[in-house]
């Protein structure tokens, strides 16, 4: 475990537990995004969601905790599951999983393709259901070099406990740079920025743009505003503090190259 700034971001985590989010990979607001987390490696991420300015009558959008893990690399074929846990709900538990290829694993240049489910809550009666249960379709292309960076494009459907549009649209781009080098020589990126965005008056509608900064090859805290389709759901745009930790928990199950 790479743990000379890990312990200090564990117990950050923890002091914040009670008001964190966490959920499939993802880049900032969506899951839009191909990458999985690698076999053997647990995520706990958190994300708050917060007013710059007071505002009477404005819906929050509830902070969670919860983790994922990455299950499987067979042949390059990727698999993740993990749970989200929302504070402040009648019914906060939901599910998530999600399988991807490379870019470049169907033919030399495919795009990398990632199929997920999330959302898949347990609750399905009564008006605070929460079984959105939304399933994703994502494809992925690195940008030529002068520009940098991956895009990434897909579509969801999902239950009607996800809102008034239950079928969409998903766009991100996120680029790295700023290389650096671990306290254990593991080369990584320092800084990080992102947007991404969702179509429709639903839970998942909306985007936002993000400054992300990895002060450890295991530890990323993105910041920025987050603003929503519909704001009888989850009100108008907030400003997002999120937080990151990876660790290797098991050796996973990897099969092939």
């Amino acid at each position: 475990m790479r743990n000379c700034y890990l312990y200090p971001a564990l117990l950050g985590l923890v002091l914040l537990a009670g008001s964190l989010t966490a959920g499939p990979s993802s880049i900032f607001w969506t899951n839009c995004t191909t990458a999985i987390y690698p076999a053997g490696l647990i995520h706990l991420d958190g994300d708050t969601y917060f007013n710059v300015v007071p505002r009477k009558h404005d819906p929050s959008v509830p902070s969670d905790t919860g983790l994922e893990a990455g299950l499987l690399n067979w042949h390059g074929v990727q698999a993740e599951a993990g749970f989200d846990y929302a504070g402040g709900v009648d019914y906060p538990l939901a599910l998530n999983a999600g399988a991807a290829i490379p870019e470049g694993w169907l033919f030399p240049t495919a795009p990398s393709l990632k199929v997920g489910l999330f959302g898949f809550g347990l609750h399905t009666s009564s008006d605070k259901r929460n079984n959105q249960n939304i399933v994703d379709v994502i494809v992925g292309f690195s940008l030529p070099e002068v520009i940098g960076g991956r895009v990434f494009f897909g579509g969801f459907s999902g239950g009607s406990a996800m809102g008034k549009n239950r079928q969409g649209l998903m766009a991100s781009y996120q680029k790295f740079f700023c290389p650096a080098t671990g306290c254990d020589g593991v080369e990584y990126h320092r800084w990080m920025v992102c947007c991404d965005w969702a179509s429709g008056k639903n839970t998942i509608g909306g985007g936002g743009v993000a400054l992300g900064y990895y002060p450890h090859p295991d530890v990323s805290i993105l910041t920025g505003p987050i603003w929503f389709n519909s704001a009888a759901i989850n009100g108008r745009w907030k400003w997002s503090l999120q937080l990151g930790i990876n660790f290797s928990f098991f050796d996973g199950c990897r099969i092939g190259k």
